[in-house]
């Protein structure tokens, strides 16, 4: 039995608008709070090239996702209601993968691909103290990506057939797309996590008695959490489409959102943990905890020992004698003078 019979189509792109739609929902949460956090952070410690960039690809990819959200709720209304009076007519609006609706939102998921693995390779660029060679097998594979994806969607605008999207000519470009972002996302989390590490590791002898050693481990578990979050979701997305089942539309249609929502992620754990500490560092001193030889100085959530620093304090001293006795025969006093050792009648 073909897969048209098990899961058919109409079935298979409801079930994607409704999942798509909450992972959206999700999504404009966790960019108000991504947005929120870039600017308090602005606001404490001045504008920044790196938050502005986040804040424009955040938006951006938001502005993606309303995009091809709406794509599929007008396709919905389309195949639905106008297409779904005549018998069969929702399958057949649905199949007709050449239509400019279907293309557009093609379209609007390969940029959102692409803007999100640009910006993981500036990431990675970044982390590398921004040295140009660690761009070029990054570069060359989104390169490969772009190239793979908007043939793609050339050849899907060109389809005359219903079931082209499986078609021969058309599986070489949609493999090579997905195949070339996984190992995008992939070869940049590890080498930025190796990175991070193998600072880590570095700067731990500097480190005194007490330190964290493992202090930037929470950057690196993020980052590879998101990556296998989004890396499950492609991996997904790959299989359905070799086994040629209509559940890849589902897979198509919530990883539009989801890498949003990866995305922001990042942004919110990396920075709360900066607006945190903010936020006790103006609290009237909470953010040291005293030891009992040292003191402990909490940044992010780790506590870093603070070394001791030794003080010479020199003290200038002026006497006024000449002062001090008109004071004292003004007031008919008498007194010893205690620093020479002398009695006044001496």
């Amino acid at each position: 039995m073909s897969d048209e019979g098990v899961f058919p189509l109409a079935r298979a792109e409801l079930i994607a608008l409704f999942l798509e739609s909450m992972i959206f929902g999700a999504f404009t949460v966790l960019y108000s709070i991504a947005i929120w956090i870039l600017l308090y952070r602005e606001r404490i410690r001045g504008k920044s090239r790196l938050n502005r960039m986040l804040f424009g690809t955040t938006t951006i990819m938001w502005i993606l996702s309303v995009s091809h959200l709406g794509i599929d709720v007008a396709r919905a209304i389309q195949g639905f209601v106008v297409w779904g009076g005549t018998p069969g007519g929702t399958e057949a609006f649905y199949s007709k993968i050449s239509d400019p609706t279907e293309v557009a939102k093609n379209v609007v998921y390969i940029t959102m691909t692409l803007v999100a693995d640009s910006f993981v390779t500036y990431r990675l660029y970044v982390v590398w103290n921004r040295v140009w060679w660690i761009l070029i097998v990054p570069s060359v594979l989104l390169l490969g990506t772009a190239v793979a994806g908007y043939g793609a969607c050339v050849e899907i605008g060109l389809a005359t057939n219903g079931k082209a999207i499986f078609a021969d000519n058309l599986q070489p470009w949609i493999r090579a797309f997905f195949s070339l972002s996984l190992t995008t996302n992939l070869l940049a989390t590890l080498l930025i996590a190796a990175r991070i590490m193998w600072s880590n590791r570095r700067v731990k002898k500097f480190r005194t008695t007490g330190a964290a050693a493992g202090s930037n481990w929470e950057v690196v578990e993020t980052l590879i959490q998101s990556a296998a979050i989004y890396s499950a979701a492609l991996a997904s997305l790959l299989g359905t489409y070799l086994a040629g089942s209509n559940a890849q539309y589902i897979c198509v249609d919530i990883l539009q959102p989801l890498i949003g929502v990866v995305f922001t992620l990042i942004i919110i754990r990396v920075g709360l943990g900066y607006t945190m500490n903010d936020s006790v560092s103006g609290g009237g001193g909470g953010g040291a905890v005293l030891s009992d030889r040292t003191q402990l100085q909490t940044i992010g959530g780790h506590a870093y020992p603070l070394q001791p620093v030794a003080i010479n304090v020199s003290v200038s001293r002026t006497n006024d004698r000449n002062s001090f006795e008109a004071y004292d025969r003004k007031n008919g006093r008498v007194v010893d003078d205690v620093e020479s050792g002398k009695a006044p009648s001496e």
